[in-house]
């Protein structure tokens, strides 16, 4: 789906109806044969990683499609080069609700403990039912070495299984529902620089 298409998708059938049938399909563009069934593999392969179901693991980003959707970045190309100023990552979507639960739990003892100052840092994140991790390295910490050996598992795969070479990050989500709870509000946000109200 190029952007205009999306756009147009976006004014026609709404936010809700573009996550539910297009952002969540099994397609991904950056997979390098951008097959169904290469996708199918990543799925199964990560979801070894997580403990979770094929069908939980999904790309979004400029990894989805080819492009960014962040309203900020107005549909920049995916930018594969590590030499560039500032290549393109992959932004994974992990649903599982044991994980969140764990790193909850972690972040809330890290806090508690005075270790970070996992407010700072998580609020808004859990706040909204995700936790993120790969993005800033000042975020990490020891309380969320679960995760971050998930993260470096799930790059070696892709790297070693699937040639892909591009930083992955991890938003991992309590249930479907927060997931495209989040992604129908990043849509609207889209969709409204782009004058649909």
């Amino acid at each position: 789906m190029n952007s205009r298409n999306l756009i147009k998708h976006l004014k026609d059938k709404g936010p809700a109806d573009f996550v539910n049938s297009c952002l969540f399909d099994q397609y991904a563009w950056c997979f390098p044969t951008r097959s169904n069934d290469e996708y199918e593999d990543v799925q199964k392969a990560f979801s070894d990683v997580f403990d979770n179901q094929p069908s939980d693991i999904a790309v979004v980003g400029s990894g989805k499609y080819g492009y960014s959707l962040a309203p900020e970045k107005n549909f920049r190309p995916f930018q594969p080069d590590h030499d560039q100023s500032d290549p393109s990552d992959i932004d994974l979507v992990v649903i599982s609700r044991p994980l969140f639960n764990s790193t909850w739990h972690h972040l809330r003892r890290a806090d508690y403990n005075g270790a970070i100052n996992a407010r700072r840092y998580y609020q808004e994140d859990v706040f909204r039912r995700f936790i993120m991790v790969g993005t800033n390295d000042h975020n990490d910490t020891i309380y969320l070495r679960d995760l971050s050996v998930l993260l470096n598992n799930v790059r070696k795969t892709a790297t070693t299984r699937f040639g892909i070479s591009q930083t992955i990050k991890l938003r991992v989500y309590c249930s479907w529902s927060d997931a495209k709870a989040y992604h129908i509000w990043s849509a609207q946000r889209l969709g409204e620089k782009h004058g649909i109200q």
